[in-house]
């Protein structure tokens, strides 16, 4: 659910990921993986559902900055305090000018075919399992938060 705020700032000990498929559903909440990580990563972080560390975020430009828990507060609002002092109309233009641009690459209708997609998803699931989602889905991610990183994939 991160994808829509303009400017991530993550504590070091942060995690991303997106259990949907897990669900028995796409990610769709709010689909811009691969514009966000690119087309590869998506997949990845949508087939294995294995979270990714801040920093690993970071790399893949996800995040814009990470920084420890203690100093998570004071840099963020440092930081809030600074755009703030900006010039109102040169932020919208600004913001408005990178969001058409990811309209024009087509983020607006894959979102918006996702959103369909994950209707079927919730669809199927309810034929199959008389739920909106994958009955075991929830014990898998609380499974998964308890392992250990270096046992991925097990």
């Amino acid at each position: 659910m991160a994808w829509p705020f303009d400017i991530i700032v993550a504590s070091d000990d942060a995690r991303f990921s997106d259990p949907a498929v897990v669900f028995g559903v796409n990610g769709v909440e709010y689909f811009g993986h691969p514009w966000e990580i690119g087309v590869r990563k998506a997949k990845e972080m949508l087939f294995t559902w294995e979270a990714l560390t801040a920093e690993e975020c970071k790399t893949l430009e996800m995040v814009n900055h990470v920084v420890s828990r203690e100093e998570l507060k004071e840099s963020t609002m440092k930081m809030a305090k600074h755009i703030a002092r900006q010039p109102m109309l040169g932020l919208k233009l600004a913001k408005q000018s990178v969001n058409q641009m990811q309209d024009a690459q087509g983020l607006w209708p894959s979102l918006q075919a996702a959103m369909s997609l994950q209707h079927m998803g919730h669809a199927h699931e309810r034929l199959i399992h008389e739920s909106a989602v994958e009955p075991e889905g929830s014990e898998k991610i609380k499974k998964q938060a308890k392992r250990k990183e270096s046992n991925k994939f097990e």
